[in-house]
């Protein structure tokens, strides 16, 4: 093993940068000064950034150097899939301590880059630098869209559904059992949430079909937790929402609370990096989007709906009974709540998330 201390800086990028790339719109890849690349005629730029901070982003005992390059990847898919734009080019930051092994950053980079290929990525160029402290990775991803068909926060009306893709909250579930049982939180029983926390695959392609439905009327990456980033896209479009008690049921998420001794729906809609979707669905084309989402072989979800009173987001109860929900996501500045009763559980974040279009990201939240 060598040490980035014994190869020295040139010598490790000498390992790490392809300086041929094949790839649509790269007219100069790594290697030079800057890239350079050519966008598609008729297509705007979508931009986004993340960092992942050891200790606070990512715990390095529970994670593989190549599973965190996918995570990064993933923080930054999410961002592009919320904007329904296509992935193309990602500049590569690293801030590594002297001691690092290079094979280990060669490792993460090809992580990173298998996560990116597959959303049709690639990275074009980026920086190395020496950390004395905790290291840090940072991602900017560039995608594209076509002219005026971008998704946004902004777009929510009274009378549209609040529809999530996959299972919200799992990640953060995930984080909380590897704090609470250590070790054991490897066990056979809780992989699918800790799959969920270390290796998140984010909705791009699945956006991709949706966005074609035109039944998508706003839309948020759910990586600060499902009540945190609601509150979010009801800020942005002026409206409140109200949740069905009953959606949070996930057996999953029921074991882990049992286990943690926290109610279910806490886990469902507390801080959680989980790099799904939060849409609002037009009801008109519910049908429609239900249609696509299964031919994708997506899951998607119906939770709720947007109402016109603006910032209240409230829980409806069985019996029809509304009760309002504190719309807390995570703060990267914020204290760090171990969870509970009833309010949603907030955790610090670990592998993952965000700075990014955003500006967020945790320790898995458990994004960013």
């Amino acid at each position: 093993m060598t040490r980035l201390g014994e190869a020295g800086e040139f010598g490790t990028l000498a390992r790490l940068i392809r300086e041929r790339i094949e790839h649509p719109g790269v007219i100069v890849g790594p290697g030079d000064d800057a890239a350079v690349m050519r966008p598609t005629p008729g297509m705007d730029l979508v931009a986004t950034t993340d960092a992942l901070v050891e200790g606070r982003h990512y715990l390095p005992e529970w994670i593989t150097p190549a599973e965190l390059g996918a995570r990064l990847a993933a923080a930054n898919l999410s961002d592009l899939a919320a904007m329904a734009a296509q992935p193309r080019w990602a500049l590569l930051s690293i801030a590594a301590r002297a001691d690092h092994e290079v094979e280990s950053l060669e490792t993460l980079e090809r992580g990173l880059e298998r996560a990116l290929a597959d959303a049709g990525a690639v990275i074009v160029g980026g920086n190395l630098t020496a950390a004395e402290g905790p290291e840090w990775l940072s991602l900017t991803l560039l995608g594209e869209v076509a002219r005026g068909r971008e998704w946004t926060r902004h777009g929510a009306r009274p009378g549209d559904l609040v529809a999530v893709t996959g299972s919200p909250g799992r990640a953060g579930a995930g984080l909380m059992l590897a704090r609470r049982l250590g070790a054991r939180a490897r066990a056979e029983a809780w992989r699918p949430l800790m799959d969920a926390w270390l290796r998140p695959a984010a909705r791009v392609a699945l956006a991709q079909t949706l966005a074609v439905t035109g039944a998508i009327t706003a839309a948020i990456d759910l990586s600060d937790g499902l009540l945190g980033d609601l509150g979010h896209l009801c800020e942005a479009s002026g409206v409140g929402a109200e949740l069905d008690a009953g959606a949070a049921g996930d057996p999953l998420l029921e074991r882990a609370a049992a286990e943690l001794g926290v109610p279910a729906f806490d886990l469902w809609a507390g801080p959680s990096d989980d790099y799904e979707m939060l849409l609002a669905v037009d009801p008109a084309g519910r049908a429609v989007l239900e249609a696509a989402a299964a031919v994708a072989g997506g899951a998607v979800g119906f939770v709720g709906g947007f109402t016109g009173t603006p910032g209240l987001i409230a829980r409806v109860e069985p019996g029809g009974a509304r009760r309002p929900l504190d719309p807390a996501g995570f703060d990267h500045f914020g204290a760090p709540p171990e969870v509970v009763g009833r309010r949603a559980v907030r955790p610090p974040r670990a592998p993952g998330r965000r700075a990014g279009g955003s500006g967020r990201r945790r320790i898995s939240d458990s994004g960013h």
